[in-house]
């Protein structure tokens, strides 16, 4: 018997009584490569309408806050700036919160991660193409100048990702007092065309960290960093919150990491062969991947509020 259970009226009735604030991933749940998804929007409305805070929560590195709430207009959802938790955002108020005050080498887009750094007033630079300069390990030692004044290595999505990237980063993290921030790990992104794989972020991330023989310390899920700066700044009770994801991996093990309820909905990157995968039978279950509840896609929760 599945330990996650099927989305019925009961159920949502019962949801709706113990829970007041409702997370969603965007890409797969709200949206996907063909535009919004059928009774998303809908959904959404209906639970503001009842006065739950809805909050939007990214992994996605590659956009701004910014970005995110000119997309949920565009589409119709109904969003605020201070609804929207993304790991851009996370990476800088993590480093704000601490009161950094030198400087970021940054693997990742001056539009999205650079926006939210400036925004948080901390210095920074390495964004674009950074090529190789020279093919003998003699010309890059020589050609390679590292700044002093670094003392924080941030990489997120990079689409210039290069060798050159690679190895400023790494000698960067060569100091152990340097700091090392990760968006996330995810492996690819979502993509319309289903023969072609899109590298996700843990395609950058990973290759700095062997590099520099350091783990980084991740904003994205499912480690914790998004909810804590939630907590923080919106005071939520975790324990009247349901995370609504379409990944076993990251959103369903992110809920349990930050001890709230959750909800798959398999119109994105997991499967069911997945959650009856996770669900399983005896010694080969994996309570850290079952979600509460499941529906096909959000629509189906959303026909009984």
């Amino acid at each position: 018997m599945s330990v996650s259970q099927l989305v019925t009226e009961a159920r949502v009735k019962e949801i709706l009584e113990t829970v007041d604030y409702f997370l969603f991933d965007c890409d797969g749940v709200l949206w996907d490569g063909n535009g919004v998804i059928e009774g998303s929007v809908e959904t959404i409305k209906k639970l503001k309408s009842l006065g739950k805070k809805v909050y939007y929560v990214t992994n996605n590195s590659s956009k701004s806050r910014q970005d995110y709430l000119e997309k949920c207009k565009e589409c119709g959802f109904p969003a605020e700036l201070d609804d929207i938790v993304c790991t851009a955002y996370a990476a800088a108020q993590y480093l704000k919160n601490i009161g950094f005050k030198n400087k970021v080498y940054l693997v990742g887009k001056d539009e999205s991660m650079g926006t939210e750094l400036k925004d948080a007033g901390i210095q920074y630079f390495g964004p674009g193409p950074d090529l190789l300069n020279g093919t003998s390990y003699e010309e890059w030692f020589k050609n390679t100048v590292l700044d002093s004044e670094v003392k924080c290595v941030v990489v997120g999505f990079d689409p210039h990702i290069s060798y050159m990237k690679i190895m400023k980063a790494a000698s960067y993290l060569r100091n152990p007092d340097c700091i090392f921030i990760g968006t996330n790990e995810d492996r690819s992104l979502p993509a319309k065309d289903k023969d072609i794989v899109i590298p996700g972020t843990g395609c950058m991330v990973l290759p700095v960290a062997l590099a520099a023989n350091r783990r980084p310390i991740l904003m994205g899920k499912p480690e914790t960093n998004m909810f804590d700066l939630l907590k923080k700044v919106r005071n939520i009770d975790p324990s009247r919150c349901l995370m609504t994801g379409d990944s076993i991996s990251t959103d369903i093990v992110f809920a349990k990491n930050c001890g709230v309820r959750s909800m798959l909905v398999l119109s994105g990157m997991s499967t069911e062969d997945d959650l009856i995968t996770a669900n399983g039978k005896g010694s080969n279950a994996d309570p850290k991947k079952q979600p509460d509840v499941y529906a096909q896609k959000l629509s189906e929760f959303g026909k009984f509020i």
